[in-house]
């Protein structure tokens, strides 16, 4: 599988999805993650939502894609949240789904299935002190024109993040916005400072980035993790077997074998945004599951089984995960673009929690 990744996008939809397409006019490429700050902006009510400055805010492209139901990308385009997003538009798809055609939201959270591939995602960025609130209702906000906590609706709650934590099943991409915070110790610190020497207090605290997102990282261990946010190209590796100790000279002795070392790690790659003379865009090949039915349909994205028990679990406190031996797995199959189906938020959500959470809900 040949995977594309972009950084933060800033609305520049034309640019990338232009650039993507050469790509894959010479090399077929097989999917594109955005990072966040997508911007899906569809009219002049949607700016009262998002955190920019009124003499930064402009349209963007998103609105050409969302009004046109023949506009598509070359390639499928999966995307997160990050903290200059239409929060208007995306409060309404919390589970995510269709932005427009073949671009899909993966609301606040979400796993799902692509040709083989088990992607992880976790949109907005970390503010401690709105970890454990409530986000007010899109309703609440809607009828006070949007006048308050525009900041606060695009920081991860652990709502957001208990249903990853429950995860047990190995993941191949995680998607942030923000960085794990003790990810930056995994690579070349020296380096990122000669671009970024004002994150040197920042590095030198342990603040540099999300401390719940470095937790999941260890707990999860994806073959991969692509964040944003920080507006720079990094990269490090993140062993998770690597076992030290020190002897009587305080010398670290690595414990690990060679073996270990190299089945569990996982590689972190951070993008810049997409500006000109900037790294915003990498292709990359993964190894997909070849024996997974998501492989041998192609054209069809799937919910997880195991994380949406999860959210079953932490919607219902009184249930227990649960995920069947036998999975019938065109249950989990995500429904095919219909035109103008993505001018029907309220719709795609609707059918979502009919379809998992009725029984939670009506009881």
């Amino acid at each position: 599988m040949r995977v594309a990744i972009q950084g933060c996008c800033h609305g520049e939809l034309h640019q990338v999805f232009q650039r993507v397409a050469e790509l894959h006019a010479e090399n077929p490429i097989d999917l594109l993650l955005i990072l966040g700050d997508f911007q899906s902006i569809r009219d002049e009510k949607d700016f009262q939502s998002i955190s920019i400055p009124p003499k930064y805010q402009k349209y963007g492209d998103f609105r050409d894609y969302y009004h046109d139901d023949e506009l598509k990308p070359s390639v499928l385009t999966l995307f997160i949240g990050g903290n200059h997003e239409s929060m208007r538009h995306l409060m309404l798809l919390p589970h995510g789904g269709y932005a427009a055609r073949d671009i899909y939201y993966l609301g606040y959270s979400n796993v799902i299935w692509y040709r083989g591939l088990r992607i992880g995602s976790l949109s907005g960025i970390w503010k401690k002190w709105d970890f454990h609130k409530d986000r007010p209702s899109w309703e609440t906000l809607e009828s006070g024109q949007w006048s308050s906590k525009v900041r606060e609706l695009y920081h991860v709650r652990s709502s957001d993040t208990k249903p990853l934590f429950m995860l047990n099943g190995p993941l191949d991409i995680m998607m942030s916005h923000d960085w794990p915070n003790e990810v930056v110790y995994h690579g070349n610190t020296q380096d990122l400072l000669k671009w970024k020497p004002f994150f040197k207090k920042d590095i030198q605290t342990h603040q540099l980035g999300n401390p719940i997102s470095w937790k999941l990282l260890t707990h999860l261990k994806p073959k991969w993790w692509f964040s944003a946010h920080l507006h720079v190209k990094y990269k490090a590796i993140v062993k998770h077997n690597k076992r030290k100790k020190k002897n009587q000279d305080e010398v670290d002795l690595d414990l690990s074998s060679e073996d270990e070392r190299d089945d569990l790690e996982t590689v972190f790659l951070a993008l810049d945004k997409c500006l000109p003379r900037r790294q915003w865009l990498e292709i990359i090949d993964i190894e997909p599951d070849t024996t997974h039915p998501s492989f041998k349909n192609k054209d069809t994205l799937y919910w997880d089984p195991e994380f949406i028990s999860n959210l079953q679990t932490v919607a219902d406190q009184n249930s227990i995960p649960k995920v069947k031996d036998a999975i019938d797995w065109d249950q989990y199959q995500i429904p095919q673009y219909v035109p103008g189906i993505q001018r029907q938020e309220t719709e795609q959500t609707s059918n979502y929690n009919h379809k998992f959470f009725s029984n939670i809900y009506n009881a």
